[in-house]
């Protein structure tokens, strides 16, 4: 029984994986252009979060990695988002204007000059939306263990590093640890510095 019970664990872990856009509960979608990266969480599903939030991180050779804004937006499920030389945009599920029924919501975020008050239509869904290229994630419905991020820095490279590991509590029990960094490597591959983007600890349970 023990067996099955972590067969069927496994299982379910596999077809959450591969079914990632339609999922109703997930967050840490992203995009990257040269020299940063974007990423929403949401509130509910990766701790400490408040509401939809898009962050923003750059990196290059003279500053590294730091810190380049976030912006709140309107809770939705995400079902695109792109990053563009200046600009991200991001769609799903929702409604921009208060009392009015869910549609799809694209917001465009300006970030030239920092992020910018996002701006956000409602349209009539189509099925168009299903054939939009599923978007990345580097939360907990990471696909990739290493992502390589472009950049114009001639003398370090960077990629996003993502890990999990699973600690039992008891025989039904046990804790998640998500974690995911963005890395600067020098011309020799060794890490000149590290930079926490996200990570979640969660403990589940996988029935009697």
């Amino acid at each position: 029984m023990k067996h099955q019970r972590g067969f069927l664990l496994i299982l379910l872990i596999a077809m959450l994986a591969a079914s990632v856009p339609s999922h109703a509960d997930s967050d840490g979608y992203f995009c990257t252009a040269k020299g940063y990266l974007a990423y929403e969480q949401r509130a509910g599903i990766t701790p400490g979060t408040v509401g939809h939030v898009i962050k923003i991180v750059r990196f290059d050779s003279r500053n590294g990695i730091r810190n380049a804004g976030s912006i709140t937006i309107q809770d939705f499920q995400v079902h695109k988002l792109d990053c563009g030389e200046d600009r991200i945009e991001i769609a799903g599920f929702g409604s921009a204007i208060p009392g009015r029924e869910a549609a799809l919501t694209t917001c465009v975020i300006e970030i030239a000059e920092g992020p910018a008050a996002p701006l956000c239509t409602d349209e009539t869904a189509s099925l168009n939306w299903r054939t939009w290229p599923q978007p990345k994630n580097l939360g907990q419905w990471a696909l990739q263990e290493s992502v390589p991020l472009e950049s114009s820095d001639s003398d370090h490279r960077y990629h996003l590093q993502l890990k999990t590991s699973k600690q039992v509590i008891s025989e039904n029990v046990y804790k998640l640890h998500f974690k995911t960094e963005l890395i600067q490597t020098d011309s020799e591959g060794k890490d000149s510095q590290r930079f926490l983007i996200y990570e979640a600890r969660i403990e589940a349970s996988d029935g009697d």
